[in-house]
């Protein structure tokens, strides 16, 4: 009697099982034709804006603005939307600093205060031998940064909110490229050494035109101008497909294609920028001294010390 009793826990056991399976596969198949809808709807919406992508397309000078203009209308859309759109997707796949970022960082004395103007999903945040505020134009990427734990605000680099020669460094990593004018390169380099105090040092990285110049340069592109629309490719299953009508969709790969504005540097622009702003602060000629300019990630990068408060 109690090996029948067994046997027939055993058989409604062996049902239970099969009868979950059976809802699991349910569940999945319903998933799986869900997301194969959203993209089939996505691409149908998108079939007449197809068009190859995988080149950067050079910017109309009319798209640009003019001088007078505070946040320019390209900035807004193809810079501070598209980052907060792309958010989550570009956390999955920035996460690890450039070496040389990191060798300057770790090369500040001990318990330096650092500001990272610009700082995106915060991966050169948290540091051991310094404290990192930062700030970015994008709410979605501070969002990422303070999930983390980090100190981060939403500010246009362009006006830091921070006290003046207060930081022993602040980095700009990969934030002028995104600027649209002239005066606004200006603007926020100055921006950069107005918060660090006398004494202090800065980094600023931004891509360069002709990349490529090194062996192993990951990621080298070629530019057909200085100012350019670069694809960003976000994948349909990472995204609601409802959230961008407009955005062009690419079958091929099953993305939306958005085009991040860029203004590619040559050798030395970014340094005689940096220079220009040093002298437009008021502080004559010798506000800072360029210790190194040199291509690196397919950026023109300089370093620099600020001689004293401004």
């Amino acid at each position: 009697r109690m090996a029948d009793r067994w046997a027939r826990c055993l058989r409604q056991v062996n049902g239970l099982i099969k009868v979950v399976e059976k809802q699991s596969r349910k569940v999945h198949t319903a998933i799986h034709d869900s997301a194969r809808e959203k993209i089939l709807q996505a691409e149908k919406k998108n079939s007449r804006k197809r068009t190859k992508t995988s080149e950067s397309k050079p910017v109309h000078p009319n798209s640009l603005p003019s001088p007078t203009s505070k946040t320019p209308e390209i900035e807004k859309k193809h810079v501070q939307n598209l980052y907060n759109a792309i958010a989550d997707s570009w956390d999955r796949t920035r996460y690890k600093g450039w070496p040389r970022v990191d060798e300057f960082i770790d090369g500040l004395p001990k318990h330096s205060l650092l500001a990272d103007l610009g700082c995106g999903n915060g991966k050169y945040m948290g540091r051991k031998n310094a404290v990192v505020i930062g700030c970015d134009i994008s709410e979605r990427l501070v969002e990422i940064c303070r999930r983390k734990g980090f100190e981060a605000q939403v500010s246009d680099a362009l006006r830091a909110p921070y006290r003046s020669n207060s930081f022993d460094g602040a980095i700009s990593i990969a934030v002028l490229h995104h600027l649209s004018s002239k005066k606004r390169r200006i603007q926020a380099l100055g921006e950069v050494i107005r918060v660090i105090k006398g004494g202090g040092h800065g980094l600023v990285y931004a891509w360069a035109l002709d990349q490529g110049k090194c062996e192993g340069d990951v990621g080298a592109r070629q530019f057909p101008s200085q100012d350019v629309y670069v694809p960003f490719h976000l994948r349909a299953d990472y995204t609601d497909p409802a959230k961008h009508p407009d955005i062009e969709f690419n079958s091929e790969k099953k993305s939306f294609v958005f085009q991040r504005y860029c203004h590619v540097y040559k050798e030395g622009e970014i340094e005689s920028l940096l220079l220009e702003a040093a002298r437009g602060m008021g502080s004559g000629d010798d506000l800072i001294s360029v210790q190194e300019t040199y291509y690196d990630m397919s950026n023109w990068c300089v370093r620099f010390q600020k001689l004293r408060d401004s």
